[in-house]
Order: structure tokens, then sequence, then C-alpha cells
């Protein structure tokens, strides 16, 4: 099977708080993390994990910077790698900060869960503002292929329905040498849901942030989700197919930010 490397690229900031990132804790404690898109390195296709954000610094009230068709270039460029050169771009969710700047990817194919594509067409009230409809629109004009749980993308490449965070989110599960890393998109937003214990950590623009640790929890929920039981029984899937909270790559996680997996 084939082994590949995993590169957690930023393509933008954005401005949250707290309670954002786990769920009802200290609503008042603000922070920067970075919005993360990953390319996924060794077979013969290029593959990318989400798109960015949307190009509007202050979109549904939140702060964001380096963002846009921009930013999506920067990170890019920093794997070597063009927007033009990716063959397949996997979509973890339908947010506004990991589905735009479809048109950069002119000869990808997109894939997509049904379940998050009908979600995303029709979504509760409250969430109707991550959601951008034009998107959608925009997708149809290019190759867009809706899959179910554990479909495969590429050889030692899988995506798996993870609901929760929303309706549809998908994993992306990649061989390596070091054996399976999953990349959860959204399911996980960061360390702290990984690791309720955290009581500090550093954010996307080096300053250091204390926390109240939570401890008595394997995990913590972030701040935004469809279905509490259906997130925790995600992130259990999640976790006993990469064998390791090592091995799990969150979305939003200024620790992962820049590095490689494996390392060697």
């Amino acid at each position: 099977m084939t082994e590949y490397k995993i590169y957690p690229i930023e393509v933008g900031l954005i401005g949250v708080t707290k309670a954002t990132m786990t769920f009802n804790l200290q609503p008042d404690l603000a922070f920067t993390v970075p919005i993360l898109a990953f390319y996924i390195e060794g077979g013969d296709k290029k593959i990318l994990v989400d798109t960015g954000c949307v190009d509007d610094p202050n979109y549904h009230g939140f702060t964001l910077s380096g963002v846009g068709p921009e930013g999506v270039r920067k990170g890019l460029a920093k794997v070597g790698v063009k927007p033009e050169d990716i063959d397949i771009v996997i979509i973890s969710h339908f947010h506004f900060d990991h589905a735009a700047n479809i048109g950069m990817f002119p000869h990808a194919q997109f894939i997509l869960q049904k379940r998050e594509w009908e979600y995303a067409k029709n979504p509760l009230p409250i969430q109707e503002g991550v959601y951008v409809s034009e998107l959608l629109k925009e997708l149809e004009k290019y190759d867009l292929l809706l899959v179910d749980d554990g479909y495969e993308v590429a050889d030692g490449v899988n995506v798996i329905c993870v609901p929760g965070h929303t309706m549809g989110q998908q994993a992306t599960v990649v061989n390596t040498s070091e054996g399976k890393y999953v990349i959860s998109g959204d399911l996980i937003y960061m360390q702290l849901n990984m690791y309720p214990e955290t009581t500090e950590f550093i954010d996307a623009t080096g300053k250091k942030i204390e926390v109240i640790p939570q401890p008595g929890h394997a995990f913590y929920p972030p701040g935004i989700h469809v279905n509490l039981m259906d997130w925790y029984n995600s992130v259990w899937r999640v976790l006993k197919i990469a064998g390791s909270r090592k091995r799990i790559l969150p979305g939003h996680d200024p620790f992962i930010n820049g590095k490689v997996f494996p390392a060697k």
C-alpha cells in the first residue's frame, strides 16, 4: 500500500473564543488559530484536503486575516505546489472556512460526502451563516463526486463519514510509514479537544494562552455541532482507526501548523 506524507498548511487565520473551540467554556477568552488545509504527498495524484476561507475579513462576525485565494497560494507554495497542480480535493465539510476558493483548482475532482451536500443546501437556521449558498452553486460547475462512508480516494487514502460537527463531516484516513493518520477536519478543532487536561498553549500569533483544564474528560467537544451523541461516536471511531491521539490531525491546531507527518 502506498505510504504518504501529510503537510498541514496555513491558508489563513481566524479569531475565536475558547467557547467556540470547547463547548461553553471561557466565552470571554479570545485567541487566534490557523485555518488549515492538508497536502497529501506520495502517490501519483496530488491530493489536498480543504480549500481555505472566503475572502472576507469579517465574515459571520469572525475576525479573519490572510484568507481567500492569496492565503491558499502562499500556503501551497510552502510545499512547492500550485493550485492548478492539484488532482483531487477532499472537502472535509462545507463551512465557509474550509470550502471556498474552488475556482483555483480547475483540474481537480472534488470529493464530498452526500450527507454534507444535502445538509449544506438546507442547514438548521442557526447554522445558515456558516454555509455559503454561492459556493454550492459554484461547485456544481466542477467535477464533483458525492460519496458515502468508506470511499477509497486513492491507494492508501480513504474518507469516512464522521458526523457531529456537521451532518456529513468527513475525515481522511491516510496510510503512512507509521501507520494510519486521520485528518479529522473540524470533528476536532485542536489539541484542547483531545487533551482536556491542558492548562496552556501557544496560539497562531505566538501568544501564550492559559486555559482552565477539564480533567475527567477523555475528549471535550467543540462549541459548534449538530449532534453531540454523533460527535462522541465519531471521535471514538477516529481514535480506533488512528490507534493514538498523536496520529489525529485537527482542523485548526496551531501545534501542527507547518509540520510534516510522519516527521521521519
